[in-house]
C-alpha cells in the first residue's frame, strides 16, 4: 500500500479537512451537507464523532497537502513547520478522503481530493502548517513556484490509536486543544 499521497486541493469555505467516506457518502446535495458543516457547532459534532479533522486556515485558496500514514515528517518539512494541530482521533471505515469542506459528498472527484483506502480503525491526526516559501529554491528565478516544493500542509495518520487518551476537538486547527 502506498502511504505518501500529494495533492493541490481548493476550498471556498476557508476549511479544507480528513473524512470517513462511509460517514458522509449519504451526502448528493446541499440539503444533506449543510445541517452538518454549516456551522462551526455541527462541524465540532462531526469532530467529536471522529469522522472529521479540520484544516482550517480561514483562508480560501488552492493549497498543496501531504498525507502520510504511519510515516513521519521528512526532514526537509521538520525545517519548516510553523504551526502544529493538536492531535486529534480519527475513525476509519475503509476509505478516507482529504479535500475542501464545500467538496465533502459521495460524489467528490480525484480532482477534488485525496482519496485513499485507510483500513478499519482508530488513527491519530496531527496536522503540519509547513512555511514551504522560506526554504532556499522554492521559488524559481522567473518567481514561480518550484515542482519541488514541499507542501503547505502535512496529515499523519498513526494507527493503532489509544482510546484512553483525550484527542482535540476543536474547530480551531492550529491553536484549539
Amino acid at each position: 500500500m502506498l502511504n505518501d499521497y500529494t495533492q493541490c486541493l481548493a476550498t471556498g469555505s476557508g476549511m479544507w479537512g480528513l473524512w470517513d467516506y462511509e460517514s458522509y457518502k449519504m451526502i448528493v446535495d446541499y440539503d444533506k451537507w449543510e445541517p452538518l458543516f454549516c456551522e462551526d457547532e455541527d462541524i465540532e459534532k462531526q469532530i467529536a464523532q471522529k469522522a472529521f479533522v479540520p484544516v482550517y486556515t480561514h483562508e480560501d485558496g488552492c493549497r498543496q497537502f501531504t498525507v502520510k500514514i504511519d510515516g513521519a515528517l521528512s526532514d526537509r518539512e521538520q525545517k519548516y513547520v510553523c504551526a502544529q494541530s493538536g492531535k486529534y482521533l480519527f475513525y476509519s471505515n475503509g476509505r478516507a478522503v482529504v479535500s475542501g469542506i464545500d467538496n465533502i459528498a459521495a460524489d467528490v472527484r480525484k480532482e477534488e481530493g485525496i482519496i485513499f483506502d485507510l483500513p478499519k480503525g482508530f488513527y491519530v491526526v496531527s496536522v503540519f502548517l509547513i512555511d514551504w516559501g522560506e526554504e532556499p529554491g522554492a521559488y524559481l528565478e522567473d518567481g514561480s513556484i518550484s515542482p519541488n516544493a514541499i507542501s503547505d500542509f502535512v496529515v499523519i495518520l498513526k494507527s493503532n490509536a489509544g482510546l484512553d487518551k483525550t484527542y482535540c476537538r476543536s474547530i480551531e486547527t492550529f491553536s484549539g486543544k
